[in-house]
């Protein structure tokens, strides 16, 4: 029997740059996660565990909602959709925190 494959999802979010991160300078920014999931929830833990991968702490989720079309993404984000889509993750940090 064929699965569907998960669904990707932005979750619009908020973290703080921790030791780890590639900057850690310990500010909190503004962050755009496509995650991979069958679900918000699920989403949301695929874009948690990512962040925390990457060395963010003290992540939020502010809002999450599916990606229905994937053609209406605009251009400059469909790295992040193919990203997430082959890897389960993708971070957009916006530069001022």
């Amino acid at each position: 029997m064929d699965l569907e494959p998960a669904g990707v999802f932005v979750v619009t979010m908020q973290a703080v740059a921790g030791p780890r991160n590639s900057q850690p300078d310990g500010l909190r920014y503004d962050l755009l996660v496509f995650a991979r999931g069958d679900s918000e929830a699920a989403a949301e833990q695929t874009a948690f565990a990512g962040l925390a991968q990457l060395g963010w702490v003290d992540a939020v989720a502010l809002r999450t909602g599916e990606i229905t079309d994937p053609a209406a993404v605009p251009e400059d984000l469909q790295p992040a959709l193919a990203r997430a889509r082959q890897s389960g993750c993708a971070v957009i940090v916006y530069e001022q925190p």
